[in-house]
Parts: structure tokens; C-alpha cells; sequence
């Protein structure tokens, strides 16, 4: 009876180790796969609080402490820039006793960039990790790469760094729709109606739901646009729209836009002032759809003694 229940506890012994080792390797294998995946989220909860950091045998930099984070923000700046990624590991060796464990393995990662040359780049080595057990989950708290060798083309890192710097350096389409509305109103003051013109879509409208029955209701269609503004610019003597807010809506091809407009007048007779609000819808291809100008009809009509006739 005593060594049946020996074997029975031996047996499940066994099964409990075998499990953790499990969980163990597990944990080693979904870090890459996230890595692969660009789940930084599962990557940064793969470590412990504060980890050693080892590739000083490919890199030449010592071994340091770091964090996950730091860990994050490094891979983050090169690992996108690649179209695709691929970490392959095996002939994992485990060792595991009260809640600490190492493991080692093989590991090859490719990366993929296509450009006019070659479009891959391998590095092959061995990793060496450290686990500790934290509130029932294992967590990387060392990882030590030994580099062997890297085949393939070997300025494909740089150019990965340089595709996100790229990107990053982009302007959002909201910042490029903004620009485009400080665009819009440079042309107004530059009185340059075929530049004005070039912003709109060919069904591109401008819209005056303030009329009252004294100016424009609007236009539509470039020909109409420019049947509106070609006129008015003669009849001053200087146009000035300084933005007091611009934002971006939450769909980034509508801009909202807060300015005055201090226009000249002609024969030295003074400004007209008014307050504006705007809307501006942009399409794929960044030009005006919809430009809604809303301004005060009361003011505009006291300026050119139009108030008796105000709707």
C-alpha cells in the first residue's frame, strides 16, 4: 500500500512539473509570437517589473536593467518598420525550482522588408531566459541573446527605422487638412481666385446660411465658385482673416474654424469687421466638398447700410 501511494505521489508530482514546464516554454513562445503579432500589450506582460537585458554579444552594449516599457518603446522603434516578422525557437532546455526557473533555447528570427534588393534579413542564435513566479504567473525577468551569426540584407534594420521616422514625421490627416483650410484663407487675401478655385472638388459647394436675403446664398461647382469670388475681390482694397481656432473633428476630414475678417474698403472709407465661423468638409483626395461660412447678417448689413432690408 505505501508504494502504491509513493507512485501515485510521485506520479502526480511528475504531472505538476511537466505542467509548469509547460507553462514555462508557453510563456517564452507567445513573447514572440505577440512580438510577431505586434501585440505590445501581451509582449510587455511577458516581463517582470525590472528585467536584465542582454544582446551585448550582437550589439557590443553591456547588459542593463530595464523595464518593460523601455523594452517596448526600443523594439517599437524598429520592429514595425519591417512588413512582416518571423521568431522560430526550439530544443528548449528547462530547469524550474521554487518559483524560479531558467530556460534555454534556440532562436531564429527573420524579418521581411521588400525594397528594390533583398528582402530578407536572419539572425540565428540562442536565448538564455530568467522566470520568476508572480502571483501564480510566470514572468521573464532576464533575457540573454548569443548571437551566432545574421545572413540576408543587412541594411534592412536601418531602413525599418527610417520607414517609421518617416511616418511618424508625416503629417496626420488632420494636420494636412488644417493646412489645407490655412491655405484657403491665403488665397482669400492674396485675391488669387484660380488658386482659390483649385482647393474645391469639382461638386465642391460654399454655402451662406446666414444670407438673410442681402448676399449670395452660396455656390456650387468650381465654375459657380469662381463666378462668386471673382467679383468681390475688386471691390476691396485688402482682405485679412487671421484664425483665432482650428480643430479637427473627430472624423478628421471635417474642420471647424473660428476667424474675423478685416477687409479694406475702397477710397479710404474704412473696414468692415466681422466674426466667422466655418465648417469644411474634405474628400480622399484632400479637396473642398462643403464650405459652410456662417457670419453675423446683422453686422455685414449695418456695414453697407443694408439693415432697412434685412430678412
Amino acid at each position: 500500500m505505501k508504494q502504491l501511494l509513493f507512485g501515485l505521489l510521485s506520479l502526480i508530482s511528475f504531472n505538476l512539473n511537466g505542467q509548469e514546464m509547460n507553462n514555462i516554454q508557453e510563456k517564452i513562445n507567445m513573447l514572440f509570437i505577440a512580438t510577431d503579432q505586434k501585440n505590445w500589450q501581451e509582449v510587455e506582460g511577458s516581463f517582470s517589473g525590472k528585467v536584465i537585458l542582454d544582446y551585448s554579444s550582437m550589439t557590443g552594449q553591456p547588459a542593463s536593467e530595464t523595464t518593460p516599457q523601455k523594452i517596448l518603446e526600443s523594439w517599437q522603434s524598429i520592429l514595425p518598420g519591417f512588413d512582416f516578422t518571423h521568431h522560430q525557437l526550439g530544443n528548449f532546455i528547462i530547469s524550474e525550482e521554487d518559483e524560479q526557473a531558467t530556460v534555454f533555447c534556440y532562436g531564429t528570427a527573420s524579418h521581411y522588408l521588400e525594397n528594390e534588393n533583398e528582402n530578407v534579413w536572419t539572425v540565428v542564435g540562442t536565448y538564455d531566459f530568467n522566470l520568476e513566479k508572480i502571483n501564480s504567473t510566470w514572468k521573464i525577468s532576464k533575457m540573454k541573446f548569443n548571437f551566432k551569426y545574421q545572413v540576408g540584407n543587412l541594411k534592412l534594420p536601418q531602413m525599418a527605422i527610417n520607414r517609421l521616422t518617416e511616418v511618424a514625421e508625416a503629417p496626420s490627416l488632420a494636420e494636412q487638412n488644417k493646412n489645407r483650410v490655412r491655405k484657403f484663407f491665403k488665397t482669400l487675401e492674396e485675391e488669387n481666385v484660380d488658386a482659390l478655385v483649385s482647393l474645391f472638388a469639382e461638386n465642391g459647394q460654399h454655402v451662406n446660411p446666414y444670407h438673410s436675403g442681402l448676399f449670395p446664398t452660396g455656390a456650387k461647382g468650381k465654375n459657380e465658385i469662381k463666378e462668386y469670388w471673382a467679383p468681390v475681390f475688386p471691390n476691396f482694397d485688402g482682405m485679412e482673416f487671421p484664425i483665432e481656432e482650428l480643430y479637427a473633428m473627430e472624423d478628421p476630414n471635417i474642420i471647424y474654424v473660428k476667424f474675423r475678417g478685416k477687409i479694406k474698403l475702397k477710397n479710404n472709407a474704412g473696414y468692415y469687421e466681422n466674426q466667422y465661423y466655418s465648417i469644411f468638409k474634405f474628400n480622399a483626395e484632400g479637396l473642398i466638398t462643403e464650405y459652410v461660412e456662417i457670419f453675423n447678417p446683422i453686422v455685414a448689413a449695418r456695414s453697407f447700410g443694408l439693415i432697412d432690408k434685412i430678412n
